[in-house]
């Protein structure tokens, strides 16, 4: 029995050593580890091709089995790491240590390019395909690939336009060199000998001889000069946008069966009248005169608002000049306005009272409130003329503007090459040189 079972118990170790054998074939024996470990965390990792987890991670390795291949380690948005597995032995622990590097996105191109607009001189309106955008100079976002008129506009310029197309990321120098306006009107210079005539273009009255009238269209005017004791000098003359025309009238004596009168008020500004027709009125500081008036006896009539009519008679004899001076007496009734007149130099500027336009200089104003009014003198090429004139009641006040003419803009200067560049240029021709001898 003994024997028996001795038989039974080595059978059965047989039979596990036999069942044993193969599985210790597959499994390769002991077992060792490969730490898998990863920056950053939470990468897969794959073994032989064989997924085996996240990080960090064991991988359990049979020393008696097939030697190891790759290690791979992956995670979105960053590169693969792979390694050849370490080798080993039963028991041990191997390290792998894989720093994933990001992968740099694909930039992506910007939806908008830029206008970058400038002009000189500087301050112009900008207009992108006709809405104002602002002035000179301005940086403005377009979307991309799209096509635009630029329009720049500057008072006293000629406007600019041209057409551009926005990119992707890109800024587009948008530059103006504006060309100032040619001018519009001309000048009108006037001499006379004798001097002191008093100056008519187009029938008003302008000043007196020597003088300059500027703001004159362009075209054909007439021109009266008038001096008592003088025959009138008449002419048609030409105005040139942006000239001069010069006049330099003789004038004559008149005829022994013709006389004048020349006539002055105080205050000025007084209708005169001559035999009952009117003739035009008094000037401040100069005689009006009335030339060609036939021999003889005749009435003359001064009428202002606020002043009594002032009239006298004036007896005209051949060849000769007859003064009247008036002195104006208040009416009973106070007058509840005054007048302003306006002279400049050079003569023809316009006139603006409150900002209201009211003529052509020399002119006078009448109907003004009294109490303290804003006055702006413009003529073309020159400065505004900028003042407050203070009205009383039944007076004329008196305003006389000199005008400065523009300065022409000046052309903003590029910008200099630094000092530091321009030595570091020429020391590296100096090692070029030398290099070159050698």
């Amino acid at each position: 029995m003994q024997k028996e079972l001795s038989l039974i118990i080595i059978a059965m170790a047989v039979l596990l050593i036999a069942s044993a054998t193969p599985a210790a074939a597959q499994l390769g024996g002991d077992v060792g580890i490969i730490s898998v470990t990863s920056d950053p965390s939470g990468a897969n990792v794959n073994y032989d091709g064989q997924y085996e987890g996240s990080t960090p991670v064991d991988i359990k390795i049979y020393t008696t089995g097939t030697p190891g291949g790759q290690i791979v380690v992956s995670m979105s948005g960053y590169k693969t790491y792979s390694t050849p597995a370490p080798s080993v032995g039963a028991g041990e622990t191997a390290y792998v240590h894989a720093v994933l590097q990001p992968i740099a996105p694909t930039p992506t191109p910007s939806p908008e390019g830029y206008f970058s607009i400038d002009s000189q001189p500087r301050g112009a309106t900008v207009r992108i395909d006709g809405h104002y955008v602002g002035t000179t100079p301005i940086t403005r976002s377009v979307t991309s690939g799209t096509t635009h008129r630029v329009q720049i506009e500057l008072a006293g310029y000629e406007s600019w336009a041209g057409t551009y197309t926005a990119y992707s990321g890109q800024t587009s120098p948008i530059y103006a060199a504006l060309t100032p306006n040619p001018p519009s009107t001309g000048f009108l210079a006037v001499t006379s000998n004798p001097s002191g005539a008093d100056v008519y273009v187009d029938g008003s009255y302008r000043g007196y001889a020597p003088m300059t009238v500027g703001n004159l269209n362009v075209g054909s005017h007439t021109i009266e000069l008038r001096l008592a004791g003088y025959s009138a000098y008449r002419s048609n003359i030409q105005i040139y946008a942006g000239q001069t025309t010069n006049v330099n009238a003789q004038l004559s004596r008149t005829t022994p069966t013709t006389g004048s009168i020349g006539v002055q008020s105080f205050p000025s500004g007084a209708s005169i009248y001559l035999d009952g027709n009117f003739q035009g009125t008094t000037f401040a500081n100069d005689y009006f005169d009335i030339i060609d008036i036939p021999v003889g006896t005749h009435s003359i009539t001064l009428r202002k608002p606020g002043y009594n009519d002032y009239t006298t008679s004036a007896t005209v004899t051949g060849g000769t000049l007859k003064y009247v001076t008036a002195t104006l007496t208040p009416a009973s009734s106070p007058a509840t306005t005054g007048k302003v007149s306006f002279n400049s130099a050079p003569g023809g500027a316009e006139v603006y009272l409150d900002n209201l336009f009211r003529g052509y200089a020399p002119v006078i104003v009448p109907d003004i409130e009294p109490g303290t009014h804003s006055v702006t003198v413009k003529m073309q090429g020159y400065t505004d003329w900028t003042s407050t004139v203070a009205v009383t009641a039944g007076e004329t006040a008196q305003v006389v503007a000199t005008l400065n003419p523009q300065a022409a803009p000046t052309p903003e200067p590029a910008a200099a090459l630094p000092i530091t560049a321009i030595g570091a240029v020429a020391l590296l021709g100096m090692i070029f040189v030398v290099a070159r001898r050698r």
